[in-house]
């Protein structure tokens, strides 16, 4: 049986729910268990909509694990879409 420090949540990732939930997809296909936490607290349909409304959480085992796919995962976010498209 695993000790609770092991099972215990850290938030790797917060944005919008779209990339929380794409990360999450990859996160799962890496066979790391993830969960989103909408941190919103507006109803879906209420404008504006918050852009960092989601946040996603790994279990400490799968924390270092986790971090190089994220890392990886904004490092591609930045190539598909840099913050500011003059400088390519």
């Amino acid at each position: 049986m695993e000790d609770d420090d092991s099972l215990s949540p850290y938030e790797v990732f917060q944005g919008t729910a779209w990339e929380a939930g794409l990360l999450k997809s990859i996160l799962d296909d890496n066979e790391i268990e993830a969960f989103i936490k909408d941190v919103s607290v507006l109803p879906w349909n209420t404008f504006p909509v918050l852009s960092n409304s989601a946040k996603v959480f790994v279990a400490n085992k799968d924390l270092e694990s986790a971090k190089e796919i994220v890392k990886e995962y904004y490092s591609n976010m930045q190539t598909e879409f840099p913050e500011n498209p003059d400088e390519q």
